[in-house]
């Protein structure tokens, strides 16, 4: 399978392209998908903006999202997301496990 080389941060010159990859890498540690989005300026922006809408919309609770994100993480096999996952729904948590 091909694999589409993400931007480096120099690479990207719109401010709130830049700004989205940040937030990711604050977040999460890696903005990998974000630089690989960036490729195409309107594709991260209106997925960001179906995100931002989700969250403000939803009526979910946030760790049962956390847990379709985690049970979504284990699917793909991303030890790394799975962990990530785990660490934030343990803080979120209105209960201790």
């Amino acid at each position: 399978m091909a694999r589409i080389e993400p931007l480096s941060m120099r690479e990207i010159v719109d401010e709130e392209i830049r700004h989205a990859c940040e937030d990711a890498e604050r977040q999460t540690g890696i903005s990998t998908s974000p630089r690989t989005y960036a490729k195409n300026p309107a594709a991260i922006k209106a997925l960001g903006a179906c995100r931002a809408a989700l969250a403000k919309e939803s009526t979910h609770d946030p760790v049962l999202r956390e847990l379709v994100r985690l049970k979504i993480a284990g699917l793909n096999r991303c030890r790394w997301k799975v962990e990530a996952r785990r660490k934030r729904i343990r803080k979120s948590a209105p209960f201790k496990y």
